[in-house]
């Protein structure tokens, strides 16, 4: 009995065991058992659709889902034809394919045929199912499930959709985009049959590296479709013929620097992955530019040039159009993935429009003149080992001194000594304000750290961020952050588009500032002097240009910008090995002005691209002025030149520097009451201000003698003319001065002047007893930097005291 017993026990365990595995076929398949877990991948692209990158999902691979119907019928036969003729007729299991793949397995010794269907295929990567018996059967159980419960097409669409292609595509929809850049309905029957061998070994057909391989393994797919009366004889030699062009790896890699900077902005601001990214960038202009920075950096290999950055914006919505951040991402020779654009470097000169534009808010003007002088300055907050504050003395790029200069021309030609005269003028703390309001990031240490220096670009700078910033003045002092994303996809398909920013309420210039500032940076007249009359700077619209070198040659930069565009651009070596004699002009210029001139010809019915200059605020007003003094012209200026002015800083002054004098022909010096009308001749002359002097004699300036004819009537002439003992003349006694609390007092100073002896050879000047100093009784006037208090000024000539002069400087 208990034999028999275990043995009825024994054919029931038998029995639930020979029925589970068809219990397991007769359960339903939802979709849920179907459905991808796998994580989508995220798609990028430009501003006009055409992707950028398509982001690897959570598995690590490049994953999009396709409808079966959208799929032409070569695409699903070239399949059919290479992985399973019998799809359609067979129950998930072909028993002739299997019986086949044993025969010839065993005659080849070694496994050569495999037998697993499509819907095989598919059981197998819905279930992720491992190498082993177990596994194998486990998918063929699930194989007959699916094949139960799910139509032959809705079998076939997961298979297309899930099977790998190779370099970490899976489905056909990926696998089109990453080999050829389209999508799957647009597919040639070649490209077809290629992308259809790739899934039994997508490694040992990758077409990227084996694309012979590949070839031959797409002839055999065409020739089993033939042999199916899927395709004819002349569409299989046609498809045979057909060249198979491969989208190169690393240009399916477009746009890269943007895209990394893109998606390390999604990581920080984001918690979800989206399906689709759509971006600011415009894809050809971008490609233009890479090609620009390639085509310059080949002229300039000679100088040790090896890398450049360009960035491209949009002024009225802050769009980064382009956004290139080295020569090439994929050469790591030269740190190719390293983006310029983001990168901290030193600005040279390109921080001194910021500068000019606090002093003209202060109420500088365009004709302001400024002293080109060799010239030093006290480091602020510096001091050396031994306490005393170090000064420094600026030199202009060309070594030169340029005397007195318009604050036009000082900035139009970059000079570094007027530009630190500015910034002395200005403030340090106000640049470092004005930059860390505008979005400088660079700037994490306190301005005295900075000094003076500031202007000429002590500090690091990031490109895009000087684009940003460069921007304003297009905007009549606007702020605007930029723009990276103008639509975005969620997973579950909700979509949002992305405006524009506002720009700022707050204006960090005023609108005839922001006005002046482009304008000037637009006068190639007025940058003639040191860039030439046909640099790359000149253009056929109106655009505001700037360079900036560093004093080592290791950075230069160009930034320019139209009413609808700012562009900057950088050029230097990633390892900081300065370049070879290599300006900005020179090494960013051109690069410049190859990408705006693209643009001129990409966006001809621009308006800012239809001036010649940008338009003048109402609250403004042209004045012609005398290029020498600034001032308004007078009856003695030769030429005159037009400047704009605020309407409440309109100039009023006249030009005091083009004046005529009676000179005696025969000495060449000047004429008094009793020189011979026929000796006398009146000539025109510069005469400058007393600090000017001694630049203008070593420039060979005519200037005006100073002193008298004493041919005729010598003895009572040099008793009228030249007094017996020194005199002040200037200030007059009693006279009272008032600090103007506006300007620095460095910038505030008195002229005193005497009149000496004949045959006087030096003027001593004594203030509250102490020496100044000692002039020339050639020209008997010192210049004194007033401060406040009560003084008493007297002359010492040849042992000669004069009268003392009492004056008063008040705050």
């Amino acid at each position: 009995m208990k034999a028999a017993a275990l043995t009825t026990r024994q054919a029931l365990v038998m029995l639930v065991i020979a029925a589970l595995p068809t219990l397991y076929i007769l359960l339903p398949v939802s979709k849920s058992d179907i459905e991808q877990t796998r994580q989508h991948s995220l798609r990028i692209y430009d501003r006009n659709g055409l992707l950028l990158r398509e982001v690897l999902s959570d598995e690590y691979a490049l994953l999009q889902r396709v409808s079966l119907k959208d799929l032409p019928l070569y695409v699903r036969q070239a399949m059919l034809a290479i992985e399973d003729k019998n799809f359609y007729s067979h129950i998930g299991i072909d028993i002739g394919a299997v019986l086949r793949a044993a025969w010839q397995n065993v005659k080849a010794m070694q496994v050569v045929s495999g037998a697993s269907t499509i819907t095989q295929q598919t059981a197998r990567l819905v279930l992720h199912a491992e190498r082993g018996i177990l596994q194998k059967v486990w998918t063929i159980l699930f194989a007959l499930r699916m094949e139960l419960y799910l139509s032959k097409d809705e079998i076939l669409e997961e298979y297309f959709n899930r099977v790998p292609f190779g370099n970490q595509t899976f489905g056909i929809a990926a696998a089109s985009e990453r080999y050829f850049q389209k999508s799957p309905s647009h597919l040639t029957l070649a490209e077809a049959a290629l992308l259809a061998g790739l899934p039994q070994s997508p490694s040992r057909y990758n077409p990227f590296h084996s694309l012979a391989k590949a070839k031959k393994r797409q002839e055999e797919v065409l020739r089993r479709m033939l042999a199916l009366g899927f395709i004819t004889e002349h569409e299989l030699l046609d498809a045979l013929a057909q060249p198979i062009n491969l989208l190169p790896a690393k240009q399916a890699f477009r746009a890269p620097h943007f895209v990394d900077a893109l998606l390390a902005r999604e990581v920080q601001r984001s918690k979800t992955q989206p399906q689709a990214l759509y971006t600011t960038l415009d894809l050809p202009l971008q490609e233009a530019c890479e090609r620009y920075v390639r085509e310059h950096l080949r002229q300039l290999r000679g100088h040790h040039v090896t890398n450049a950055a360009v960035v491209v914006m949009e002024n009225r919505t802050g769009d980064i159009l382009a956004m290139v951040g080295s020569a090439d991402y994929f050469n790591a020779e030269i740190d190719g993935a390293y983006n310029a654009a983001l990168a901290a470097r030193q600005p040279g000169s390109a921080l001194k429009p910021f500068t000019y534009a606090l002093a003209l808010e202060k109420g500088m003007s365009g004709s302001t003149i400024l002293p080109d002088l060799p010239l030093s300055f006290r480091i602020i907050d510096r001091p050396n080992s031994e306490g005393i504050s170090e000064t420094f003395f600026p030199q202009n790029f060309d070594k030169k001194f340029h005397g007195p200069v318009r604050l036009r021309q000082a900035l139009a030609c970059s000079y570094n000594i007027t530009a630190v005269k500015v910034m002395e003028y200005v403030g340090v703390e106000n640049l470092y304000n004005l930059l860390r309001s505008l979005g400088f990031t660079t700037l994490t240490k306190e301005a005295s750290h900075y000094g003076l220096g500031l202007t000429l670009g002590s500090s690091d700078v990031r490109l895009l961020e000087m684009v940003r910033a460069y921007s304003i003045f297009m905007r009549g002092g606007q702020w605007l952050p930029e723009r990276w994303i103008v639509r975005r996809i969620e997973a579950n398909g909700d979509t949002t588009d992305l405006a524009p920013a506002k720009p700022s309420q707050k204006r960090y210039l005023s609108p005839e500032v922001a006005y002046l500032i482009a304008d000037i940076l637009n006068d190639n007249a007025a940058r003639r002097p040191a860039f030439g009359a046909n640099s790359v700077l000149r253009f056929p619209f109106a655009t505001l240009c700037k360079t900036g070198t560093t004093k080592d040659f290791r950075d230069n930069w160009t930034f320019g910008a139209t009413e609808d565009f700012t562009v900057g651009v950088w050029v230097g070596n990633f390892d900081g090995t300065p370049m070879q004699n290599i300006s900005g002009v020179d090494g960013a210029g051109p690069i410049l002005r190859d990408v705006f001139m693209h643009l001129f010809k990409t966006y001809p019915d621009k308006q800012g691209f239809q001036k010649s200059e940008f338009d003048m605020p109402a609250t403004m007003k042209v004045r012609k002025v005398c290029p020498l003094s600034g001032d308004l012209v007078c009856e003695h200026c030769p030429s005159a030149i037009e400047e704009k002015f605020v309407l409440n800083h309109l100039p009023k002054k006249r030009c005091t520097v083009h004046r005529r004098f009676k000179i005696d022909q025969r000495t060449g010096t000047l004429a008094t009451a009793n020189t011979p009308r026929e000796f006398v001749q009146e000539t025109l002359f510069e005469d400058y201000p007393p600090e000017y002097r001694e630049w203008a004699l070593a420039q060979h300036k005519p200037l005006p003698p100073q002193a008298f004819s004493t041919l005729d009537d010598s003895l009572r002439l040099a008793e009228e003319q030249s007094p017996h003992e020194p005199k002040i003349t200037y200030p007059i006694s009693e006279m009272i001065f008032a600090c103007d609390k506006d300007l620095r007092t460095d910038f505030q100073a008195i002229v005193f002047k005497a009149l000496v002896p004949r045959n006087a050879k030096k003027v001593e000047w004594i203030l509250n007893d102490e020496k100044l100093g000692e002039s020339s009784a050639m020209q008997p006037q010192w210049l004194w930097q007033i401060r406040s208090g009560t003084f008493r000024l007297q002359t010492v000539v040849d042992g000669q005291r004069s009268k003392p002069v009492a004056f008063t400087v008040i705050e």
